[in-house]
């Protein structure tokens, strides 16, 4: 319940102040402190009229004028010299930003106690500078005064009372949208900043903090100024008696646009830079990365609600901020130059923490309110035309066929319903579980499993791992987060569709290289026949189907780095290297080979763009690059288990990598092609360019084939699978005789059917192979266990052991029901490896009650022989402190220890951990500064002068 007394008592308190007040405003009048007002001028024409009427007319006039036009093309200039006067006009070049125009001014004219700052689409009552002065001059720490602002034409909503940040970096007024003028905010109160528009600011303290920011030269640069004005233990205050009517052109986009105006992205990559430069030295670190995710979610929002071009103005302003770190670093140093007080003291001047959560909460509710009630949202619907239809309509003839329409459309859909059918064995169960397989090992149950990997979570296979995160890893988990539940699908569909995936990605570089639509058409659909003649999908080789899918993309933009160098096609170029070799390191090799071969065609041009190239993609990979690219001979190993490649030197001739591939012959009319190609002189340095890359892709497959390599874990003579620079070589082939086809599709009709039966054979003949074939190999829609389900859901770990007793045995250790993909890049830490392979040699031997405890330490608590040796078991079973145990598969033979296993969970050490987050943060600072936005129409070309600037406005009016 409201008390009657203290309601009179507080009455009778604002009563006494306002009495203080009023005794005060006299007070000044008999020595006014000196005001010189600033008017800086930007194609205003349209209002400056107005805006210089309501200047003749004040109460209380300044003592100092200036005007600054900053490169207007309306007219602007030469109102403000009729009716300030030339000498007081002041011309400033394109591109200068308020802050530096307002410089301008104050160098240029005398000195005074107060500078008043105000736009050229901003009007003032006749008591609006003495109601600044009223409250400038009752305190002596009061260092910035702003007026009431409304909004014009309307002249009674109300813009800003004062302004704040919030942890966001957005611009707040604390005010309703369309708020009316009721009175309500008319008690002066400080505040951590006010507006540019009619600021009165103290001309000492304006020289201490050398005014405003020269990075700020449009938006936020009042915030700022504040900002700073508050650390450096000034006050800003303020006065609603004095009232200012804006138009707020620039925000509002309706201004004339010319030369060096800033874009429409400045002002969030402006409130970015305002809380990143200001903000306190522990703070910043949570800001530059709040602010990052916070971008990429509104990003996602803005394109869920299809408003592109805000999402790229997003991109642009993150890219812009993140891209100059030191210009941050500088700015923080000024700002602590001046700075006496920390932002704790000062904590009350800036908006909730939760205001932001607060307005992302009424943007939803609003959004809901308009799907579920769609009534309430006004549209523009089209207007019917019924009435205009005449009586008959003759029929419309439906055109050409849809083949000849969309040629490529339909060979995609073709090639998609090719691959279904291709893996007709595949397709009862993969929804259920997954593939797995050959190389390829099962997807983990959540995508989640896929990001405890990259960031640290439990990546033990049975004992602590000891190994960098694989990057591929953390590509998996992004494009698996929106299908959570069910990552196989990303997996599957990457398998299931490699063909028409490979051939879209070369589609598209093929624009690149001819505009004939039908050579260009074969010459995609021949390299994902290629794709599928190499035998990656049956024998689950995930790397090899992703890098031939990308490489085409890296191909692409390499192109485009040559025709236009820029860092931003450089640095999409690194990005897509280290995709591509994140998956297959070996793409890595043929990278940085074939940078060399265009540095070596273009010279110092594009050296720099492509070193930056590089640069990134061995950035983007980090220690994943050490630990699988840059170890002798395993970065053959590609994504998933390491299974040894069995290719001659005619398979890989011939573009083929393996038992499970199409017919060698049916490359060798390629070939010839490809040396045909050789023979015209017009064509001949394209195709030599391509026989060029195809040679160093087939010299590195060739090595490949006299080597072996060692995984981290398994056997250590792995002959390497050369599927990728296999299919490569064959696809440069293709590429010169597709860069020769107008030359050799010149010839006689008989030699040119000849040529282009030669060029179908690999397709076609590929194609009916893997129709009538399939998907024949150890790929399989059921995910295998690697233990038997009874061992799964034990606790502990369970040891696999694979050889015989005369041969030697390998094993590896399993947890739950077997590694998933990612995984089998983690090999146990030396500590605990050693002890558990002494233990199990003296099992094989002799053991003791010793080596079985060692065992149970190491969390093991059964072993496992997949395919039982007679002599192995009987070793086995020798073994004290192990109990037979039945299994399921015939062969097979299991023990439990008798000794409790140790369960005690063992964590990856924090800074592997630290080393994993700030590479996932490269990677996303990477994609947001290549990511491409569409750029909007530019505004404000023209502006309608009676809709801006109303005829009757009248000023005077609202004195009261």
């Amino acid at each position: 319940m409201i008390d009657p007394a203290q309601t009179d008592d507080a009455r009778n308190d604002d009563a006494v102040a306002d009495d203080a007040q009023a005794d005060h405003a006299q007070s000044w009048t008999h020595d006014p402190p000196s005001v010189a007002v600033v008017v800086v001028s930007h194609n205003g024409a349209v209002w400056l009229p107005k805006v210089l009427t309501s200047l003749t007319g004040m109460v209380h006039a300044p003592d100092v004028w200036r005007a600054v036009d900053v490169a207007s093309t309306d007219g602007s200039g030469e109102l403000l010299a009729s009716s300030l006067g030339s000498e007081r006009l002041l011309r400033a070049p394109k591109g200068t930003g308020f802050g530096g125009a307002v410089q301008l001014a104050v160098d240029a004219m005398p000195r005074t106690e107060w500078l008043w700052l105000l736009h050229d689409d901003n009007a003032v009552l006749p008591t609006t500078l003495a109601a600044l002065l009223d409250v400038a001059t009752s305190a002596d720490d009061i260092a910035v005064v702003g007026p009431k602002i409304r909004e014009w034409p309307s002249l009674r909503r109300l813009l800003e009372v004062g302004l704040t940040i919030t942890g966001t970096g957005n611009r707040e007024t604390g005010l309703e949208t369309g708020e009316p003028d009721a009175g309500q905010h008319d008690r002066s109160r400080d505040v951590l900043a006010v507006s540019s528009a009619g600021m009165l600011v103290r001309r000492e303290v304006w020289d201490e903090l050398s005014g405003f920011d020269a990075d700020l030269p449009l938006y936020f640069d009042d915030i700022d100024f504040g900002w700073r004005v508050a650390r450096a233990g000034h006050r800003t205050v303020t006065a609603p008696q004095g009232v200012l009517f804006h138009v707020e052109a620039s925000t509002r986009r309706v201004r004339r646009r010319a030369a060096g105006d800033q874009p429409v992205w400045e002002r969030r990559r402006a409130g970015m830079f305002t809380l990143l430069a200001n903000a306190g030295p522990v703070l910043v670190w949570w800001q530059l990365v709040r602010l990052l995710f916070g971008s990429v979610l509104r990003v996602v929002g803005l394109l869920v609600a299809k408003d592109p071009e805000a999402a790229g103005d997003e991109l642009l302003a993150v890219r812009s901020t993140y891209a100059h770190p030191l210009k941050l670093v500088r700015a923080r140093r000024r700002r602590a130059l001046t700075a006496r007080r920390s932002n704790r003291t000062i904590r009350g001047l800036f908006a909730s923490r939760w205001l932001p959560y607060q307005h992302g909460f009424d943007a939803m509710r609003e959004a809901t309110a308009a799907i579920v009630r769609p009534e309430t949202v006004e549209t523009v619907g089209r207007r019917s035309s019924l009435e205009n239809t005449p009586a008959e309509v003759d029929d419309l003839d439906d055109g050409p066929p849809l083949l000849q329409r969309r040629p490529w459309f339909v060979t995609v859909v073709a090639l998609g319903l090719l691959s279904l059918i291709a893996s007709r064995t595949l397709l009862d169960g993969i929804f259920s579980g997954g593939l797995s397989g050959g190389a390829l090992l099962r997807a983990p149950d959540t995508a989640g499993g896929w990001w405890s990997l990259m960031v640290g979570g439990e990546r033990s296979l049975g004992l602590t791992a000891d190994a960098e995160s694989p990057i591929f890893s953390l590509l998996l988990a992004v494009v698996a987060t929106p299908v959570w539940f069910a990552p196989d699908l990303v997996v599957s569909t990457l398998m299931l569709f490699a063909v028409p995936l490979a051939g879209l990605a070369a589609h598209r570089l093929g624009r690149q290289i001819t505009s004939d639509r039908s050579a260009r058409i074969v010459w995609a659909v021949t390299y994902g026949a290629a794709v599928a003649a190499v035998g990656a999908v049956p024998a689950g080789r995930l790397g090899t189907v992703v890098a031939l899918v990308v490489v085409p993309i890296i191909v692409n933009v390499g192109w485009q780095v040559v025709a236009d160098p820029t860092w931003q096609r450089a640095l999409r170029l690194g990005i897509w290297i280290a995709v591509g070799a994140a998956f297959a390191p070996v793409v890595l090799v043929l990278s940085v080979l074939g940078l060399a071969v265009l540095w070596f065609r273009e010279g110092a041009r594009i050296g720099r763009h492509l070193a930056l190239s590089l640069g990134a993609a061995l950035l983007l990979l980090g220690p994943w690059l050490w630990a699988r690219a840059l170890v002798p001979w395993r970065w053959w190993w590609e994504a998933g288990r390491p299974v040894p490649g069995a290719e001659s030197v005619l398979d890989i001739v011939a573009g083929r990598a393996g038992d499970l591939q199409a017919p060698w012959w049916l490359s060798v009319p390629l070939i010839l092609l490809a040396v045909a190609a050789l023979l015209p002189q017009r064509t001949r340095p394209h195709v030599m360019t391509a026989w060029a890359l195809g040679l160093i892709a087939l010299a590195v497959a060739l090595l490949g084939h006299v080597m072996s390599f060692e995984a981290a874990v398994g056997r250590t003579d792995l002959a390497p699978w050369v599927g990728v620079p296999s299919v490569l070589w064959l696809a440069a082939l293709a590429t010169a005789v597709l860069l020769a086809m107008p030359e050799l599709g010149g010839m006689r009709r008989p030699l040119s059917t000849v040529l282009a039966v030669a060029a179908l054979v690999l397709p076609v003949g590929v194609g009916v192979w893997w129709l009538l074939d399939g998907v024949d190999g150890p790929l399989d829609a059921a995910a295998a266990p690697s233990v038997p389900a009874f061992l799964a859901d034990r606790p502990g770990s369970t040891v696999v052991v694979v050889g015989s007793a005369d041969e030697g045995v390998t094993y590896r250790t399993v947890t739950g029901g077997g590694a998933y993909l990612g995984q089998e890049a983690f090999a146990p830490s030396a500590d605990e490896s050693t002890p558990v392979t002494t233990a199990l040699q003296n099992l094989v031997a002799r053991a003791t009650d010793d080596d079985i405890e060692v065992l149970a330490a190491a969390g093991v608590d059964a072993i496992y022989l997949p395919d039982a040796d007679p002599e192995l078991a009987g070793r086995i079973d020798a073994a004290p402190l192990l109990e037979q145990s039945g299994t399921d598969e015939a062969g097979s033979r299991v023990w439990t220890l008798a000794v409790d296993p140790d369960l005690t969970p063992t964590d990856v050490p924090w800074w592997r951990q630290l080393t994993s987050v700030l590479h996932v943060f490269v990677w996303l600072a990477a994609v947001v500064l290549v990511t491409p936005v569409r750029r909007r129409a530019e505004y404000g070309e023209q502006v309608d002068d009676d809709e801006q600037a109303p005829s009757d406005l009248t000023l005077q009016a609202d004195r009261s």
